[in-house]
């Protein structure tokens, strides 16, 4: 048994820039190599809740529906007994979104290329700030996603250095095997090993965990994956 549970928040006050997609994402490599993983779905759209229906008879990890507002409080008890606990946290909800970063370990905020988007996310990063008020040490990480190797992404990347908290090595690139697998239930490196989007989605995966300090039991089954599916 694992000595603590940690949590895993997915923010961004700006909507449409893939919270969702990491969060079932995260929880599916957690729920592969058999942690004991709870995905809270605290975004009123649904959507981890209607991913996990959509997956049917497959094994997916469990899902449960709770209040952003009450979940540093209410956290604690429903997810005892579970080593982690992702959670995919709504946008437009402004301060509230302050009770997601304080009840995680780790706050994961990603944003897409675009000024727009970059300039979005420095209302996140205030309420960052405001809960780093309560625990100084909160970790977060900003995670570039539908990312590009155009001159635009390059510019993107820059710009988020310099907005003082660190960028994951990992990114995100804007593949259609994410959409597919969201509308099949299943994770990306399940639906399609071996594709681009589940390589780097493993190592995301991985640099998550490296930054929790928690081991990994399952990249030998990842590589093999992905080699399975370039094979195939």
């Amino acid at each position: 048994m694992m000595a603590r549970m940690y949590t895993i928040s997915c923010v961004n006050l700006k909507g449409g820039v893939g919270k969702s997609t990491i969060t079932v994402n995260l929880a599916a490599c957690l729920h592969r190599e058999h942690r004991r993983v709870l995905l809270v779905d605290a975004d009123g759209q649904g959507t981890a809740r209607t991913w996990a229906a959509a997956a049917g008879e497959a094994d997916v990890p469990p899902v449960v529906a709770m209040d952003q507002r009450n979940i540093a409080r209410d956290l604690p008890r429903v997810a005892a007994g579970f080593d982690f606990v992702v959670v995919d946290s709504p946008a437009r909800l402004g301060k509230e979104a302050r009770g997601a970063m304080l009840a995680s370990s780790l706050s994961l905020l990603p944003v897409v290329p675009g000024a727009a988007d970059v300039w979005a996310l420095r209302e996140t990063l205030d309420v960052l700030e405001e809960a780093r008020g309560l625990v100084p040490d909160l970790a977060a990480r900003i995670v570039l996603n539908q990312a590009d190797h155009t001159k635009m992404g390059a510019l993107v990347a820059s710009k988020l250095g310099e907005l003082g908290v660190p960028l994951m090595r990992s990114t995100l690139g804007h593949r259609v095997a994410y959409r597919e697998s969201m509308l099949a239930g299943r994770g990306v490196v399940e639906y399609a090993p071996g594709s681009a989007a589940a390589v780097e989605f493993g190592a995301l995966y991985h640099e998550v965990l490296q930054l929790l300090g928690v081991a990994s039991d399952d990249r030998s089954s990842l590589e093999r994956a992905a080699a399975e599916g370039r094979a195939s």
